[in-house]
């Protein structure tokens, strides 16, 4: 997180903004996670499993709903709608 979500006051990796002092130490935490369950469904992506990859994306979403897990998420989607034995 680079700017406080209340006040948008930048952060330089502090867990209280200097501005506002609200504490963000469960917001980042929530962030972290969904970068980390993102990058669990890249994983799959990667070893073509791409049902687990849909799994490991809507929990992303619910966490931590990013514009890059949105379109990651598309992308599975369109994926798992072809047919298996397309090879493209």
């Amino acid at each position: 997180m680079q700017r406080c979500p209340l006040c948008r006051a930048t952060l330089n990796g502090a867990e209280t903004c200097r501005r506002c002092r609200a504490e963000l130490q469960s917001t980042i935490r929530m962030e972290r996670e969904g970068q980390v369950l993102a990058d669990a469904a890249m994983h799959c992506l990667a070893v073509g499993d791409v049902g687990s990859a849909g799994q490991w994306l809507r929990r992303a979403l619910a966490v931590h709903a990013t514009p890059e897990v949105r379109a990651l998420s598309r992308l599975v989607g369109a994926l798992s709608q072809r047919p298996k034995d397309d090879t493209r």
